[in-house]
């Protein structure tokens, strides 16, 4: 398994926002060789860190918005059938199980009536005795809204299968010339319809990965400065942050050498001035499924007929 750094941590945020950067550009980004990025994207794609390369719509092409549910269960369901169950409701995008019988699910929604009917899928199933609800603020540019022509269309559908598919094989695909699929590229990415991204996941080696979850007195620390105050304080542990638009919550994901380490950081963060709450959640392998977004650039391409 990779041992995880902070190169490959740069790696994957660069990768995050756009999958399609070419290696040599996150080599001189980050002063390596092409051929030690392409080496450790590789290592992550083959032991899982790297699940999948995807290409779906931006936010701003379906007003989409992304909400993280905590789930608490009675303990009695049977934890495969319980997420199949939770997985067939459209929108959702991942359900994260903790050790202990939580659930952490992100859902994405394009109205409220979207909205309602999944908080109600979740607050009916007989297992499920709490609900907490948090809109996330937007961490990804949520693009344009655009009206995408049936030639870029037809380079999506090509792409829909690899979304690092080389040009040249996209050519081949498509019947297009290289170069009408090299500018239908650029158009894609310039219009800011199209997001090219991936999705990942921490825990698959023998090191802890964990929810850091946390909650702030508003009156002595604004969202801004305690984000700041975690990256800098455990810039190699901390990966990604999910904050609540609406609320002094958030959930950190991070990964560190030992159980002690956990207890360690949610200590010394619990003795932060203005933190109310913090404690740590080790969870499973997550459980990925296509977002809104996904679905509907493969819903758009399928009623143009490319």
């Amino acid at each position: 398994m990779p041992q995880l750094d902070h190169i490959d941590k740069k790696i994957l945020g660069i990768l995050v926002y756009d999958c399609r950067t070419p290696y040599r550009e996150i080599a001189k980004s980050l002063g390596m060789s092409a051929t030690a990025i392409k080496s450790r994207v590789d290592e992550m794609v083959a032991s899982g860190v790297i699940t999948d390369f995807v290409v779906e719509f931006s936010s701003a092409m379906i007003g989409s918005e992304v909400m993280m549910l905590w789930l608490k269960t009675d303990g009695t369901e049977d934890r495969e059938q319980f997420i199949s169950e939770i997985g067939k409701n459209r929108g959702v995008m991942q359900i994260a199980p903790f050790y202990g019988g939580d659930y952490l699910v992100l859902v994405e929604y394009t109205s409220s009536l979207e909205l309602a009917t999944l908080a109600e899928a979740f607050k009916s199933n007989p297992y499920v005795s709490f609900t907490e609800m948090h809109t996330l603020l937007e961490v990804m540019q949520r693009g344009r809204k655009t009206i995408l022509t049936n030639l870029q269309l037809r380079v999506l559908k090509a792409l829909l299968k690899d979304a690092r598919m080389l040009i040249s094989d996209i050519a081949k695909e498509t019947g297009l010339t290289v170069r009408i699929v090299r500018r239908t590229l650029r158009e894609l990415k310039e219009s800011e319809a199209i997001r090219f991204s991936l999705r990942w996941r921490l825990n698959v080696g023998e090191r802890v990965t964990f929810f850091l979850k946390l909650k702030w007195d508003s009156k002595q620390a604004s969202r801004n400065e305690i984000k700041e105050m975690l990256l800098k304080n455990y810039e190699d542990e901390l990966w990604d942050i999910l904050v609540s638009v609406s609320d002094p919550i958030l959930i950190g994901i991070a990964i560190v050498d030992n159980l002690n380490n956990v207890d360690m950081i949610t200590n010394e963060i619990r003795s932060h001035p203005g933190i109310l709450y913090s404690d740590a959640f080790i969870y499973r392998p997550p459980y990925n499924y296509k977002s809104i977004k996904r679905l509907s650039l493969e819903e758009a391409v399928q009623a143009a007929g490319v």
